[in-house]
């Protein structure tokens, strides 16, 4: 499992690993500190960076509650087969989405681990997630990213998330991707506010750029590798 901590690290130096060297898929999680925290968006072009920049094989697992539900969630499947599979993930402007609204809790763990097998990147939007869906994806997840501006309201928020996750032992996966606004603190307060390292700013494309490559470096097998979280934007 990998383990989220502030270090000094210099994101150009790392020499990428290959896909052959990837065992299994990381899955990455996108939590919103409030509801205007757009970590959605946050994820589809982070994805999308990582598919199209990095070569990296990524399914965006979407929660978002629209369109028609294609089972009603008591009515979830409860064997993946390649009908299954093809009934959930759909492909927009190249990117593999996973439709996960009506996915059962107590199916997601198994469903996301199947998609390891495929994919070495899992990138879950949680903005829109019932809870115990939220809950079951982060448990699963080698890794958790709290998006936030740098207002103090938001990252107050953020600190009050991360006293539930270290209830349930998954702060030590917990990093923070900021956007910084006018009037609000700086990466080093914010870090101070929330008591979690601030992984990068995801203000520009540059910043996503940068973060997808560092992410590419540090993600490998979760049952070999540590990654270590420091600003990487």
């Amino acid at each position: 499992m990998l383990s989220i901590r502030p270090v000094e690290h210099n994101v150009g130096k790392s020499e990428v690993p290959s896909p052959r060297d990837r065992q299994a898929g990381s899955i990455l999680s996108f939590v919103p500190a409030h509801g205007d925290s757009k970590a959605g968006a946050v994820a589809q072009q982070l994805s999308r960076t990582l598919a199209e920049g990095s070569g990296v094989s990524v399914l965006l697992a979407d929660f978002h509650r629209t369109g028609y539900p294609l089972w009603r969630l008591n009515e979830t499947p409860r064997r993946l087969d390649g009908h299954t599979w093809g009934a959930l993930v759909t492909e927009h402007e190249g990117l593999e989405i996973l439709t996960a609204t009506e996915v059962h809790p107590h199916h997601l763990g198994p469903l996301l681990e199947y998609a390891r097998q495929s994919y070495q990147v899992i990138a879950a939007d949680l903005t829109e997630a019932r809870a115990a869906q939220t809950l079951e994806v982060l448990r699963a997840s080698d890794a958790i990213f709290m998006v936030s501006d740098s207002t103090r309201v938001a990252l107050e928020a953020v600190q009050e998330k991360l006293v539930w996750l270290r209830s349930i032992n998954l702060d030590e996966r917990c990093a923070l991707l900021l956007t910084r606004e006018p009037g609000g603190v700086g990466p080093v307060e914010a870090e101070h506010i929330t008591g979690l390292p601030v992984c990068s700013l995801v203000e520009t494309s540059e910043q996503i750029v940068q973060l997808a490559h560092w992410l590419n470096v540090n993600l490998g097998p979760r049952d070999e590798a540590s990654a270590s979280f420091a600003l990487a934007g």
